[in-house]
C-alpha cells in the first residue's frame, strides 16, 4: 500500500491520472470516432503500470480518473490501482464533452461509469473529472444525485474552448474550498494567475511544453500562494511509440506528440523537485484538510 507522505498542514500535490487511451482524445476525434475504439490497440495497461512503478519509488499517492469504457476492458487493472493505495475516481463512460450532452444522456454517463467502478473495486466512489475539463451546471447537479463528494473538472485557463465556465457555481467555505450549492466540492487544476491573465500551468501537454526549470519554478509560486498544487497527466504522455496521425492539423498534432519521449523522465525530475511536499490522492487530501480544520 502507499498512502503517501505525511501531511501535518504542509503543502500538498495531488497527482491526477486520466486514464484513457491516445485514440480517445479529443484533438485526434477525427482520426478516431467513438465507434473505432473497438478496432483500435490498447496501450494503456502498460503505460499505467509505468506511473504506478514510478510513483511507488517516490512514494506518490495519486487519484486515477478512470474512463468507464476502458474499466470494462481492463477490470485487473483497476484493481491493482486500488489493491497499490491509490484512489480510483471516474472520468465518465464515452469522454464525451459534459456541455455538449442532454441532462439525461449526462446523467446516463455518470451512473454508468460510478456503478462500472464502484463493482470492480468494491468501494464507494467519491470523485469525477469531466473529460477536457468540461464542466457545466448539469454536470454539478448531476454529481450530487448520483453520491459524488467532490469534482476536479474546474480549469481556470479560458482560451480552450473545450474547457467549462464555474459561472457562478460556487462559493468559497470557511476551509477555503469552492463549494457548489448541494455540497460538491471543487478541486480545481493550478493555474498560474498574472493581474488578470491566467496561464495553463497544471500538467498535460502544458508540463511537456514548457522548459522544466521554468515549470517548476510557476509550481513553486502556486504551491507558495495555495499550499497546494493539482497536477493531471495521461497514460499515454509517456507513450512515444504510439502510433502518429496526419490530418489533425499542425497544433492539434503539436499539442498530442510534443516531448512524450521525456515526459516520464521530467515527471521523476518533479517528484525529486518538490520532495518536501506530500503527494497525495484528492480524497486523502480533502479527508486531511477536514481534520486540520476542526
Amino acid at each position: 500500500m502507499n498512502p503517501g507522505k505525511p501531511n501535518n498542514g504542509g503543502p500538498a500535490i495531488l497527482i491526477t491520472v486520466d486514464v484513457e487511451d491516445y485514440f480517445q482524445v479529443e484533438n485526434l476525434r477525427t482520426v478516431y470516432p467513438l465507434e473505432s475504439w473497438d478496432s483500435c490497440d490498447l496501450r494503456v495497461d502498460s503505460c499505467v503500470h509505468k506511473l504506478l512503478d514510478l510513483f511507488e519509488m517516490f512514494h506518490v499517492q495519486a487519484t486515477f480518473f478512470v474512463l468507464g469504457w476502458i474499466a470494462e476492458r481492463c477490470h485487473g487493472l483497476i484493481r491493482e490501482i486500488k489493491a497499490l493505495g491509490h484512489e480510483v475516481a471516474s472520468h465518465g463512460y464515452m469522454h464525451k464533452l459534459c456541455f455538449e450532452q442532454s441532462r439525461a444522456s449526462l446523467h446516463e454517463d455518470l451512473y454508468r461509469s460510478k456503478s462500472l467502478l464502484e463493482d470492480i473495486t468494491r468501494e464507494p466512489v467519491y470523485g469525477y473529472r469531466a473529460p477536457s475539463f468540461s464542466i457545466s451546471e448539469n454536470l454539478i447537479e448531476s454529481l450530487g444525485e448520483l453520491g459524488f463528494t467532490y469534482d476536479s473538472s474546474y480549469n481556470s485557463f479560458a482560451m480552450n474552448r473545450r474547457y467549462g465556465h464555474a459561472n457562478g457555481f460556487f462559493h468559497k467555505s470557511e476551509e477555503n474550498f469552492l463549494v457548489a450549492k448541494n455540497g460538491i466540492v471543487e478541486l480545481p487544476v493550478s493555474n498560474l494567475e498574472a493581474g488578470r491573465f491566467v496561464v495553463p500551468w497544471s500538467g498535460g501537454g502544458y508540463f511537456r511544453f514548457w522548459p522544466l526549470p521554468l515549470f517548476e519554478a510557476g509550481v513553486a509560486r502556486i504551491i507558495h500562494n495555495d499550499r497546494r498544487y493539482i497536477f493531471y497527466c495521461h497514460p499515454w504522455e509517456i507513450d512515444p511509440a504510439q502510433p502518429r496521425v496526419d490530418g489533425i492539423g499542425f497544433l492539434n498534432r503539436f499539442r498530442h506528440y510534443v516531448n512524450l519521449g521525456k515526459t516520464l523522465d521530467r515527471m521523476g525530475h518533479f517528484f525529486s523537485r518538490f520532495e518536501d511536499c506530500s503527494f497525495v490522492s484528492c480524497g486523502t487530501y480533502l479527508q486531511r484538510s477536514k481534520t486540520l480544520a476542526t
